[in-house]
């Protein structure tokens, strides 16, 4: 090209002719010079160009030339923190982060398959990542703050809604459906008011006039607490024992599973279990508590000591007073007796005479004072208005400890009329109790033909469940 060029050079632009004085040097820059025999050509198809698209569009490769896309524009041009691109309805960028275009649009961040999406904190610009906050905003005070869960077709819902009177509501739209809070191991869920030194509220509340209930179950065990008429707290245990808690006067007072409702608190004339006026039954420190005999059938008679004989076990017929399962077993010793174990026991009743041992508890004897026992070799399950026996015996060792009772005294108004079964030759009132000859362990069942009638003072057995 650096010599003369013959013949004369022809130079043409596709789609005209250019004009102009004779060339006589070609520079090409930015562009490709590729000559063919006597063709010359430069390509400038890989620099400058004319955009493609309308204004604001970002220019891409559209097959070797510039394109532009009516969704994918420059939205602000603020040369910085401003900057805002538009892809589709959503836009990136500004203070917006990521937003839509579309009024009243709506922004998806999609993960595929079983892909998890995380909201986190991070340290790429320099920032020191700990906490994590997710900000959930309304635009004002009255509005509503939501975060939802929901499936695809929006037939499955629940949210967690600080609402426009700044109550946070936690509410499952699916009907017949629970909300549950669960911890594992001895965690707790625990209900705190935030302000120092101010109460907690703890509030279940019934819609309309739906009945406020609290259930505390587990797999085996279940009561319920309702209140189902104004002011008044009810107990319900199933089968129709309930009991009712009346606050609505000072003399509303307790109804007990049997109707009766008592109105002031029970009086004794001293703690002592063993005090022959505590009625029976009467509720003790919260605990149903019996006394055996029962302070009605004392008739005046009491502070007799029982002394355990080695070859004699003592059985004493009573009336349960209770449904449920004994917590202990209590006597009163007056006179301890050293190494030496007095049994308690409860037996079944057959026909009018002890048959089968429930349970027992073994009892130190060795010092005075009154002694409960809550070890007891089985459970014992009692059912009010049942007759049961309690059985008395010298487990093991070689004293005799005093036990406090009601004394027999011969013609004893404690006397049970045993002297009707004439199959022991019984002609006096004054037996009061069964008998066998034999001491020790108390046996699992009774055989009714070792049995005999004696008169023997009772000792005084404290029941508590």
């Amino acid at each position: 090209m650096s010599s003369p060029v013959s013949p004369p050079l022809t130079v043409t632009t596709v789609g005209g002719t250019p004009s102009g004085r004779p060339i006589t040097t070609i520079k090409v820059s930015n562009g490709d010079l590729t000559i063919s025999g006597n063709v010359a050509t430069i390509d400038t198809s890989g620099s400058g160009g004319t955009p493609g698209g309308s204004n604001n569009e970002i220019q891409f490769n559209d097959s070797g030339a510039f394109g532009g896309d009516a969704g994918f524009l420059m939205n602000v041009k603020g040369d910085g923190g401003s900057t805002k691109i538009q892809v589709g309805n959503i836009l990136i960028g500004g203070n917006l982060g990521v937003g839509t275009a579309a009024t009243n649009g709506t922004v998806y961040i999609q993960s595929d398959g079983t892909g998890q999406i995380f909201l986190t904190s991070g340290s790429d610009s320099g920032g020191t990542f700990a906490d994590t906050i997710v900000n959930v905003n309304c635009n004002a005070g009255s509005d509503n703050s939501i975060l939802r869960f929901r499936d695809n077709s929006s037939t499955k819902e629940a949210e967690i809604k600080l609402n426009g009177s700044s109550n946070l509501d936690i509410d499952n739209n699916n009907t017949d459906k629970n909300i549950e809070l669960s911890v594992k191991g001895t965690g707790s869920v625990e209900l705190k008011n935030a302000t120092t030194n101010s109460a907690s509220t703890l509030i279940v509340r019934g819609n309309g006039t739906g009945t406020p209930t609290i259930n505390l179950t587990n797999d085996t065990k279940a009561v319920t607490i309702k209140c189902d008429e104004s002011q008044k707290l009810k107990v319900d245990g199933g089968g129709g024992s309930t009991f009712i808690f009346n606050a609505s006067s000072a003399t509303g007072g307790i109804t007990w599973p049997d109707g009766t409702t008592q109105i002031t608190a029970a009086s004794a004339s001293s703690p002592n279990l063993f005090d022959v006026e505590t009625p029976d039954p009467t509720l003790m420190n919260g605990t149903v508590m019996a006394v055996i005999p029962a302070a009605t059938m004392l008739a005046g008679y009491g502070g007799s000591s029982l002394q355990g004989m080695s070859t004699i076990t003592a059985f004493y017929p009573f009336i349960g007073n209770h449904t449920g399962d004994l917590a202990s077993i209590t006597i009163s010793v007056s006179g301890g007796a050293a190494s030496t174990f007095n049994d308690i026991g409860i037996y079944t009743n057959s026909d009018g005479f002890p048959d089968s041992l429930i349970g027992k508890a073994t009892i130190d004897v060795s010092v005075a004072g009154e002694i409960t026992q809550t070890t007891l070799s089985a459970t014992i399950s009692l059912v009010k208005g049942t007759m049961y026996w309690v059985a008395w015996s010298r487990e093991s060792g070689t004293g005799f400890a005093d036990l406090d009772c009601v004394q027999d005294g011969g013609t004893s108004a404690v006397s049970f009329g045993l002297g009707v079964e004439s199959t022991f030759g019984l002609t006096s009132e004054s037996n009061n109790s069964l008998q066998i000859s034999s001491g020790g362990a108390l046996p699992a069942s009774v055989t009714r033909s070792s049995l005999f009638a004696s008169s023997r003072d009772y000792p005084i057995v404290g029941l508590l469940w």
